[in-house]
């Protein structure tokens, strides 16, 4: 009777486990800002593009919040049978959803699907004038919660595709990508495996010492009002990488990064490395910004192959059956107990 109740106890505390993991978990209080209405329409538009010997190309449009219609890329593999894990990328500063076709050119010979927005004043969303790092830190702020929403919309789309597999969901990006990608896998639970490239978080140093050419203009801007480092951090809570990175674990990210990147600095970096959960597996390189992609692409994929490819649907039928497992355990010892005690024994 011991050992069986042991084992229950064991299985009962794998699920408070689970339950206090994602309670209190750093940045609770800032989701808020990227909370939405799922159960509006998306009103997508897909529309065939171009094939490559690998995968067949789609333009996409779909509805985010804010009254947002945002442009998209679905690239589909023609490896593999469907369902198909897919990969949601974001691009860098200055980059456009295009950029995804260099990723699928890997990726869709190993059977991934890819999907890339433009994020807000890049691509197709440019607006002459408006930069998304800009000396108006508001307009910026709210230009990257847009961003993050539009990506969740696009996970939404995703799920509707019989074609995709909803349970292998990744996320990669670099740069820009990077840091607002470590926003958004902390508040979208359905990426499963994410990939940060030469990402950082700690904005108000970036802001300080990041040599990326529209930064230094923010800085004497920052300067010329006498808004202080406090103020500047304060505003940018809500777009703070370092406060949702947390909440992805425990699922498994992969860092690659640059010792002596002066774009987005290595400290920078090593900061929101040395924030992110377990598991975690880290690559730094010795070089700049630009960390050799002749590396990082293999290690990308494969780290996908582990996490991706062996976490389908089966895999989350045998999650869910240990989950209802352990909520069978959790009630029969409440049960157990409340018997011996009315019964007035005790347990032993």
């Amino acid at each position: 009777m011991l050992q069986a109740l042991a084992t229950w106890l064991s299985l009962a505390g794998l699920l408070t486990g689970a339950i206090l993991s994602v309670a209190g978990k750093p940045g609770d209080e800032l989701v808020k800002y990227y909370e939405y209405d799922s159960s509006e329409p998306l009103n997508p538009e897909i529309a065939k593009v171009r094939e490559e010997d690998s995968f067949t190309i789609y333009k996409v449009y779909y509805d985010s919040v804010n009254n947002v219609r945002v442009p998209a890329l679905l690239i589909v593999p023609k490896i593999g049978k469907p369902p198909y894990p897919c990969i949601v990328f974001l691009h860098g500063y200055g980059g456009s959803k295009e950029d995804a076709i260099l990723l699928a050119r890997v990726a869709a010979p190993r059977g991934y699907a890819i999907f890339s927005i433009d994020a807000a004043y890049h691509g197709e969303r440019s607006v002459p004038g408006k930069e998304l790092y800009s000396k108006d830190l508001e307009d910026s702020r709210r230009g990257i919660i847009q961003t993050v929403i539009d990506l969740r919309r696009g996970v939404d789309l995703l799920e509707t595709l019989d074609f995709i597999d909803g349970d292998r969901i990744g996320y990669a990006g670099g740069s820009m990508g990077g840091i607002i990608g470590a926003i958004f896998v902390g508040v979208e639970p359905r990426i499963k495996a994410a990939v940060i490239v030469v990402g950082g978080g700690n904005m108000t140093l970036m802001l300080q010492k990041s040599m990326h050419p529209a930064i230094p203009p923010i800085r004497e801007y920052i300067a010329k009002i006498k808004m202080s480092w406090s103020e500047v951090e304060e505003l940018l809570r809500p777009v703070e990488p370092l406060n949702f990175i947390r909440r992805f674990s425990p699922r498994p990210i992969q860092f690659h990064c640059g010792r002596y990147d002066r774009i987005v600095p290595a400290e920078a970096q090593r900061q929101l490395v040395e924030k992110a959960g377990e598991p975690k597996e880290v690559y730094w390189y010795d070089t700049g910004h630009n960390v050799p992609l002749e590396e990082v692409v293999p290690r990308s994929l494969e780290f996908f192959d582990k996490y991706l490819k062996g976490a389908g649907k089966t895999g989350e039928r045998g999650l869910h059956i240990l989950l209802i497992l352990a909520s069978i355990a959790a009630a029969c010892i409440v049960a157990y107990l409340r018997y011996r005690i009315m019964c007035g024994g005790r347990v032993a």
